[in-house]
């Protein structure tokens, strides 16, 4: 008890002294930042007296592997999640999802994977005062096991908690965006890096936007090391050659959101339609209410599909995936669809575009921030594809062929099955052994 005690008092000051020394990073997400570093420091004390003795009480894990991780509703971030989870067969794993999810889609899933204990605690961690209390909690309990690797996406809770946890805690964040200022996920990274020891992203723009940002911010330069890139991978199916020829079948597949703009393709169906243009739109996922009752009535709606037998049939079937999104990494829609040879119609985004070429293995949407020309672009694009069967599928199979190069699934989890056993080495951290990242990347 004392030496936990003791422990604590450590990490209290420890994080008393980086906090002072932080520098007021210009992100708008900075003043909720500092505030509630000041407010754990204050809520410390009594956390000591009256929640030390709950984590002290609790079951130990079973694992050394613990991932935090936003929610398990239906979303493409989900599925790399998953593909995580896949990588360590064999290893117990222990997940907390820290938001409320709005639906349960995906849930199943995760229980299901082997081998893996699922805990839903986003009740203890959405309210702002309980909150002040369950990071405590969390840097107790889990300061009271040596050696574990924790990684993270999505849940700012996890970086509340950072500062609190011991050294020998190897922690590592999974960045799958980078939202320029659109209240994401980037602005905690930075004002955490210190406190990180890996940094991953999903693309390579994802990285070189924190290696830029970390250079605004003047960042010491030996922390552009810590940032890695490892890309997700799918399942390529073989080449379907079998495709009908009409209707054009355009899919969207994915939430709804500000920064999907359903919206926009709600215009480019509606376009369609009222032209009387041989084409139909499918709609899987959440963006009903998005729609015009229009293109409710002559689209085919999938709901939020979890079963991927299901969607595996929605791309076989669909000519095209359509992303009209104002911002994103490389979307796993995109890979999925590719690799069942849909053509990508989508914005022309920095992430879209590190594999994306025009008319080589995509159709793309050139204006990203003016939405009416957003949609002329779209319009022209499936107008091309209408006049141009012979080309169309030609490109078809670009994609298919493409997605086979360069979006393996087998690769992903290797690399992650090695990262995440390095870190997890008894004493690598302690030594300040460094990894060796020639395992990792392909």
């Amino acid at each position: 008890m004392t030496k936990v005690l003791s422990n604590c008092a450590k990490g209290s000051l420890y994080f008393v002294a980086s906090a002072i020394s932080l520098p007021l990073f210009s992100v708008h997400n900075r003043t909720k930042i500092l505030l509630f570093r000041w407010l754990l420091r204050l809520t410390w004390l009594p956390s000591l007296l009256f929640v030390l003795p709950f984590a002290l009480f609790r079951k130990r894990l079973n694992s050394v592997y613990v991932f935090f991780f936003d929610r398990y509703s239906l979303g493409g971030a989900q599925k790399v999640h998953l593909d995580i989870l896949e990588s360590l067969e064999g290893y117990n794993k222990s997940v907390f999802f820290t938001r409320h999810s709005p639906n349960t889609v995906m849930q199943a899933a995760f229980e299901a994977t082997p081998n893996t204990v699922c805990s839903d605690i986003h009740f203890w961690c959405d309210n702002l005062l309980i909150r002040l209390f369950s990071v405590h909690f969390w840097a107790f309990y889990l300061n009271r096991h040596k050696g574990l690797v924790l990684l993270s996406a999505n849940s700012t809770f996890f970086y509340d908690l950072l500062p609190w946890l011991h050294a020998d805690i190897f922690r590592i964040e999974l960045l799958h965006n980078f939202t320029y200022g659109k209240k994401g996920m980037e602005a905690f990274g930075l004002a955490n890096y210190a406190y990180l020891d890996l940094r991953l992203t999903v693309d390579a723009f994802t990285q070189q936007n924190i290696w830029q940002q970390y250079q605004e911010h003047q960042v010491p330069d030996h922390f552009k090391q810590r940032v890695l890139k490892i890309e997700p991978g799918v399942d390529v199916a073989p080449a379907n050659a079998s495709k009908q020829q009409k209707p054009l079948v355009v899919l969207y597949a994915g939430r709804s959101g500000a920064q999907k703009r359903v919206w926009l393709i709600d215009q480019i169906a509606a376009l369609c339609y009222n032209h009387s243009l041989p084409v139909v739109f499918h709609f899987a996922g959440d963006a009903e209410n998005d729609l015009s009752q229009l293109v409710k009535e002559k689209s085919v709606l999938h709901g939020q599909l979890s079963d991927p037998k299901q969607m595996k049939v929605l791309y076989q079937m669909a000519h095209v995936v359509i992303l009209t999104s104002a911002y994103e990494g490389f979307p796993m829609v995109i890979k999925e669809g590719m690799a069942n040879g849909c053509i990508p119609l989508v914005t022309a985004l920095p992430g879209n575009t590190s594999h994306l070429r025009e008319k080589e293995n995509a159709l793309l949407i050139f204006e990203v921030a003016e939405e009416d020309a957003v949609v002329r672009e779209g319009i022209a694009q499936i107008n091309w594809l209408l006049e141009n069967a012979a080309a169309r599928k030609q490109l078809s199979e670009h994609c298919h062929q493409y997605a086979v190069a360069h979006f393996s699934k087998a690769q992903f989890i290797k690399q992650y099955r090695d990262l995440l056993l390095q870190c997890s080495e008894k004493g690598a951290k302690q030594h300040h052994h460094p990894l060796d990242l020639t395992r990792i990347k392909p």
